[in-house]
């Protein structure tokens, strides 16, 4: 039984050491800004693994059709929806799903369904992220194997309570590191755009009358900002 838990106690110190030391920094910095150029959205980078996604509120005469067109184009470029709601043709959201490659023409179709109010572009670069958590669980993998074969040799009841415990905990680490792999696969492979429909003011006589006044007022003071 002390030989049982002195390897037991063996094999999670090397897995702890072993995560340590494979530990890389997270790299989290934003390439991408708010309001930013379309030339600013660079191409996929097959050395790195980025995270893109857009923030877009557009108004339109129509938010039925505009709701129709985006989705379309979603799916055209194989893309798909990921949540959808709205309140007739007053408003919109939607959650949308396109492939990374295609992310640039996605958000350009998209603008051009009516009149941009609100556009924000950012991208994350999670090349060591991945890279950490799959270096932490191939040590998680392979403390798991051995505790495996530790528990074929256990005899004490003991004995095997405490390592069957440990195996317990260590595959829940895996499971967890597998989710987070593969969560990280998806958002990198497929690129998120949120977009807020709103239906454009129709503006009645003398809305246009106060508009037009508007008009001539600012340009008395400012001809060019």
């Amino acid at each position: 039984m002390k030989k049982i838990a002195q390897a037991l106690m063996a094999l999670v110190s090397v897995a702890l050491a072993s995560g340590c030391a494979t530990y890389a920094k997270r790299g989290g910095g934003s390439v991408g800004m708010a309001g930013a150029p379309e030339s600013s959205m660079t191409e996929v980078r097959p050395d790195r693994m980025l995270i893109w996604k857009a923030h877009l509120g557009i108004q339109v005469w129509s938010v039925s059709n505009a709701v129709a067109e985006a989705i379309a184009l979603a799916e055209r470029q194989g893309g798909f929806v990921e949540r959808k709601s709205d309140s007739g043709e007053q408003s919109a959201d939607l959650t949308l799903r396109v492939p990374a490659r295609t992310f640039k023409t996605a958000v350009a179709s998209l603008e051009a369904l009516g009149t941009v109010t609100y556009r924000n572009i950012e991208g994350e670069d999670v090349t060591e992220q991945y890279i950490d958590v799959e270096a932490r669980l191939k040590n998680k993998i392979v403390l798991r194997d051995r505790l495996k074969q530790l528990l074929e040799k256990a005899t004490d009841v003991k004995d095997v309570l405490a390592i069957e415990t440990e195996l317990n905990r260590v595959q829940a680490d895996i499971d967890s590191m597998e989710g987070r792999i593969k969560s990280l696969k998806g958002q990198v492979e497929y690129a998120t755009v949120t977009l807020s429909l709103e239906r454009k003011p129709i503006l009645g006589p003398v809305g246009y009358l106060f508009k037009g006044l508007w008009w001539g007022v600012e340009k008395l003071f400012v001809i060019r900002p």
